[in-house]
């Protein structure tokens, strides 16, 4: 099966979901703000993302300590998976939020233009095997709340690649300062000065988490935005993105027979397990929407958890339980009125 069409006619967020209900496995490419993505699907679950090359989820997971260089040779020879191969401090559970982080903000910088073009290949797998998958409703919901993040985060740093440095005296009325692991990991990979992509590069992690972090220490007067600007344009600023007042996320859209192009050499018939053209013509229209403190003389900073909207409760694996027993709550609801309306 192919796939394919244009973003003003499909959101990102409709392909996917789409390719989620048909529980499809393969690699859907998309090129939208200048960027070219590859997201990859297994059984409808997300199972890595990337607007980079695939060999950089290598360099991501030796930087961040999920991997030594022995298991990922095991890796690389296809003889075991990355979850197989974690060293001892990191679970399952951290590695999918490894990836759902990652996929989280792959979905957001591609769909966040609203334009652009996607094409999707089945049986398509990426480079290596995680040996654990995300369900894309986490990483859509996350993705759709993060707008709201970065402009909170931009407001006391304007860019990713604009300059960090620590400050070199502790701020007024302060003699201690406690920070969490987390956040010791990401001073120290700054090194003193940096940015946020660089640090996000050392660390194996995403720009996101990095700035999340970083803006709250702004606040805390423990970093300082440097004058220098490192590149002209913030990563995540509207024309870098290529956004205009016409290209909201929100509202209606309307699609034509030409934005939309399917083909498929074997037609499936419609034996429950694939779709047909119509089926996923209709779930495509269907819209489906899913769903720093102080005591004494010492300053606590607490930048991990750092987010002044966020209102997404709950680790990726509790949200992902919690999705799953609504999901079934609403199977069994179903079925309930199909009996009622049997009976009757």
């Amino acid at each position: 099966m192919a796939l394919t069409g244009r973003l003003e006619s499909i959101p990102l967020s409709e392909v996917l979901r789409m390719l989620a209900r048909s529980q499809k496995s393969g690699c859907l490419r998309v090129e939208a703000g200048g960027l070219e993505g590859k997201i990859y699907l297994s059984s409808g679950k997300l199972a890595y993302a990337t607007t980079r090359r695939d060999e950089d989820l290598r360099t991501d997971l030796l930087n961040a300590g999920f991997v030594d260089t022995d298991g990922w040779m095991r890796v690389e020879r296809r003889e075991q998976t990355v979850a197989e191969v974690l060293i001892e401090g990191h679970t399952h559970a951290d590695l999918r939020d490894f990836l759902a982080e990652q996929g989280t903000e792959v979905l957001f910088r591609l769909g966040r233009p609203g334009r652009g073009t996607f094409d999707f290949g089945d049986e398509v797998s990426p480079r290596y095997d995680s040996g654990e998958v995300v369900d894309i409703e986490i990483c859509l919901a996350d993705a759709d709340h993060r707008a709201e993040q970065w402009a909170d985060i931009e407001e006391v740093i304007p860019g990713t690649k604009f300059g960090l440095r620590m400050a070199q005296t502790l701020p007024e009325g302060a003699s201690d300062v406690t920070l969490k692991i987390e956040t010791w990991k990401l001073l120290a990979a700054l090194g003193g000065h940096g940015t946020i992509a660089e640090v996000a590069h050392r660390t194996g992690t995403s720009e996101f988490v990095v700035a999340k972090a970083m803006a709250n220490l702004v606040r805390q007067e423990l970093v300082s935005v440097t004058e220098e600007r490192f590149e002209a344009a913030p990563t995540y600023s509207d024309d870098d993105l290529g956004l205009s007042a016409s290209s909201g996320g929100s509202g209606t859209f309307s699609m034509n027979r030409t934005d939309l192009v399917y083909e498929d050499d074997n037609a499936p018939s419609n034996d429950g397990d694939d779709v047909n053209d119509d089926d996923l013509l209709q779930s495509v229209l269907s819209g489906v929407i899913g769903e720093a403190g102080s005591d004494d003389d010492s300053v606590e900073i607490v930048t991990s958890d750092y987010d002044a909207t966020d209102d997404l409760e709950g680790t990726l694996s509790e949200r992902a339980a919690n999705l799953s027993r609504r999901r079934g709550g609403l199977s069994a609801l179903a079925r309930e009125l199909g009996e009622t309306q049997d009976s009757h």
